[in-house]
């Protein structure tokens, strides 16, 4: 979801949809996110970006569903072993920055206001469309629908996630926890026992993107290898810009020696920016290797 979302939130009053909230509608137009198991909310205030994750938001069918009415399946992680609420989770690379009570609130309100509208729209097919005519088909009273703190609790990551030693690089972090989380596609995230960070779950993460022992820690990537996507990120939209560009205009042989460059730097962390997988894989050799050193 975009960054704007927040921005459009904040200045948004907590009450129910009207006209002057088309502006938020627009954004999922013609696209339900309650089967989605992530969301991705980037959150920019006082020249800092954070990041929130919302986690298994159909989850909340969960704890509504009464009676004759099936559970219905929406989004993977609702199984009898998966999280039996949704959750959010505040990454911020500088912690204390962006105070995440607020953004939860917001947050809280904007889903609620959108289960509503999705489920009394009868032009767009959606969880929340299906789930009432569940209720209206087996003549129960539809349950009133609360994204409260208790149904969506949100917890503070800062603590347990890798963090930025300058002023600069929190976009780079933010774009870096949703690269390694995004590879990693764990098949649920929830809490359990409690509403810390040491509580947080990350099940059955993809084993050739992610260490389940590091994932989300500390040691989940390095800054340095964060410090490098920026030229990561100048390349790729180096590549994008020869794809437009005739091979006679002069700034196209500049780009194209320049990515050449780039292309032949060493694939090793410190060199270039290694993707999830490549960036496991090389940390898998390094362990690996200072083990064997370490026995002899």
């Amino acid at each position: 979801m975009h960054g704007l979302l927040h921005e459009m939130l904040q200045e948004a009053p907590l009450k129910p949809y009207n006209d002057n909230d088309s502006r938020l509608m627009k954004w999922t137009k013609g696209v339900d996110i309650f089967p989605k198991d992530y969301i991705y909310v980037p959150i920019h205030g006082g020249i800092h970006w954070s990041l929130v994750l919302i986690c298994h938001p159909s989850a909340i069918i969960n704890q509504l569903l009464q009676p004759p009415v099936k559970k219905m399946a929406a989004g993977r992680a609702l199984s009898k072993n998966g999280p039996d609420k949704p959750l959010m989770l505040h990454l911020d690379s500088l912690s204390g920055t962006h105070d995440p009570a607020p953004i939860f609130q917001k947050l809280r309100w904007y889903l609620e206001q959108e289960w509503k509208w999705r489920m009394n729209n009868a032009m767009e097919e959606s969880v929340p469309r299906t789930w009432k005519n569940s209720f209206l088909a087996a003549g129960v009273q539809v349950p009133e629908v609360r994204f409260s703190k208790q149904m969506l609790p949100g917890i503070s990551m800062a603590s347990r996630l890798p963090q930025q030693d300058d002023s600069v690089d929190c976009g780079l972090f933010l774009l870096s926890y949703i690269d390694f989380f995004s590879a990693a596609d764990p098949m649920y995230v929830l809490a359990a026992g409690g509403l810390d960070s040491t509580d947080v779950i990350v099940a059955s993460p993809k084993p050739e993107a992610a260490n389940p022992s590091t994932i989300m820690s500390k040691l989940w990537f390095s800054k340095q290898n964060t410090a490098r996507l920026r030229s990561h990120m100048l390349v790729l939209m180096s590549k994008l810009m020869l794809g437009t560009l005739p091979a006679h205009d002069a700034r196209y042989h500049r780009i194209k020696s320049a990515v050449e460059e780039y292309d032949k730097m060493l694939n090793i962390k410190g060199y270039r920016y290694l993707r999830p997988v490549e960036y496991l894989a090389f940390q898998t050799e390094q362990d690996a290797q200072e083990t064997m050193c370490g026995g002899h």
